[in-house]
């Protein structure tokens, strides 16, 4: 790699994040007997669910997708990404796989990459509680302009884009983070009366990070005149880093030097359900006969994701305010490792090697969001979802969640269920996917075009569990003495 082109990259170090979309598992997490997995859109889902008990061993969510890289629909095949030594075709003068969507609008961006450790959810009359765990790697990118994802790409080799003035005004921004998670959900019934219902819900998250990054810019003007030099003529940005990676000779730190941040995350709920009948007044003594009381319909609101992780260890801060360079014969610099690649930049926006790193922390907050759903009984066994996520801005250093819009409708049943959640990513951006469960398992997509090339191939998403389940007013073996599974109907007075 060349000097200048990687020099761009650590200045604009978010392009080489590749762009990608984010995806929420719309076919499941509103589901009846989602449990403890509904908690992601709204911790009263462990209480509203049909489930009394939810254990959750293992769980993956694994999503890729971007608008700017992708594989022509003629060319893809899905079996290659599963075949060992495959080969893709390939074309152009460096004989690359892949071609880029190169025009002139913004790329946005988001991935987040979740493993599902042992989790499970709990609920005893007008109470429910649970707990999780998990790993999650998220990268997000918003207002990327266009000719740094063409350079990201190509190399200032692409000399189309040579002795252009650009003009960014607009925020660019990227953030990365990586932590492990331990979460716990409570949530209770607030007011019932008649068939009106509601609940609230919260869950409080310890997050330990074991990478952060982050970089921002308010605004560019600069000019790339040949394949040697970088002109800046003034720029406001930030840049922060905290990897498992010493500074001085690049080796990984890992397994000893695991976490490099700690903090706190936080999302609440609320759910409104008006139900089929009133309600229940019976006295039960164990919680599985509490029988589940179904609804007509039910709103929800909920916040997500409000928190941050404060990064601490082998961190660095570079501040650019104002600043400017004229940075020629760039492509001798050869960067043997982080620290110095950091000081050459200082070095050559300040004249100081060490004058734009001003701090040894910094905050990275997660993928904020507001959420409303909707679900309807059409039927026993049909219903109609409708659910929003919009971004909520809080910091300069954020991982963003991108706006999305779903229309789900589902069948479930105790043992299987399918769904169908159609999905306008950013508002704009048509996707269909696929949920199924089965017994224990479930598996989805909310892009099902990715696996069978219906389109040119962006990327994909796929998500896999594990669950035990236990419904609500069945106890199975707790008592052999009646035939009958629900115990509502066996009440001593």
């Amino acid at each position: 790699m060349s000097g200048i082109r990687l020099t761009i990259a650590a200045f604009l170090f978010w392009i080489l994040a590749y762009e990608t979309s984010a995806q929420e598992m719309h076919g499941f997490v509103n589901s009846n007997y989602a449990g403890i997995t509904g908690s992601l859109i709204n911790p009263t889902s462990i209480l509203n669910s049909k489930l009394y008990l939810d254990i959750t061993p293992f769980g993956l969510h694994f999503n890729l997708d971007n608008d700017y890289i992708f594989l022509a629909k003629d060319e893809y095949k899905f079996s290659r990404f599963v075949t060992p030594g495959a080969q893709f075709p390939e074309h152009g003068e460096d004989s690359r796989v892949f071609y880029d969507n190169f025009n002139a609008e913004l790329k946005n961006a988001y991935t987040d990459i979740r493993i599902f450790g042992p989790s499970a959810m709990f609920a005893f009359k007008d109470q429910a509680f649970g707990i999780s765990t998990g790993f999650r790697t998220i990268v997000s990118g918003r207002n990327i302009p266009y000719e740094m994802a063409k350079f990201a790409v190509e190399g200032t080799d692409f000399w189309p884009l040579y002795r252009i003035n650009f003009i960014n005004e607009r925020d660019a921004r990227i953030a990365s983070l990586a932590y492990a998670e331990i979460a716990g959900t409570y949530s209770r019934v607030l007011y019932k009366k008649n068939r009106d219902h509601w609940t609230a819900g919260l869950t409080l998250k310890g997050l330990f990070g074991t990478a952060g990054a982050f970089g921002y810019v308010d605004n560019i003007d600069y000019m790339i005149p040949n394949g040697d030099t970088l002109i800046v003529y003034n720029t406001n940005a930030q840049m922060g880093i905290s990897l498992p990676v010493d500074y001085t000779n690049n080796d990984f730190l890992l397994p000893g030097k695991l976490f490099r941040g700690k903090g706190m995350g936080i999302d609440v709920g609320i759910t409104y359900q008006k139900k089929v009948a009133g309600h229940s007044n019976k006295g039960y003594s164990m919680p599985c006969e509490y029988p589940y009381e179904p609804y007509r319909y039910k709103i929800g609101v909920s916040v997500l994701d409000l928190g941050r992780i404060k990064f601490k260890k082998d961190a660095r801060l570079m501040e650019l305010k104002n600043e400017d360079t004229y940075w020629a014969d760039v492509s001798r610099y050869s960067f043997t490792n982080i620290d110095n690649l950091l000081k050459t930049v200082s070095y050559e926006f300040s004249g100081d090697s060490t004058a734009l790193i001003t701090a040894n922390a910094f905050s990275i907050w997660l993928p904020a969001a507001l959420s409303v759903q909707a679900d309807f009984r059409i039927t026993k066994a049909v219903y109609l979802n409708g659910t929003l996520i919009h971004p909520i801005i809080v910091s300069k250093a954020e991982t963003i969640r991108p706006p999305q819009l779903s229309l789900t409708p589902r069948w479930e049943s105790d043992h299987l269920e399918v769904a169908l959640p159609f999905i306008l990513y950013d508002y704009v951006h048509p996707r269909l996917g696929l949920s199924v469960r089965f017994h224990k398992l479930v598996i989805g997509t909310d892009k099902l075009g990715g696996f069978f090339g219906m389109s040119n191939f962006y990327g994909m998403d796929f998500y896999v569990m594990l669950k035990f389940t236990f419904l609500k007013g069945e106890c199975r073996n707790f008592d052999k003495r009646f035939g009958c599974g629900n115990l509502e109907y066996k009440q001593k007075y």
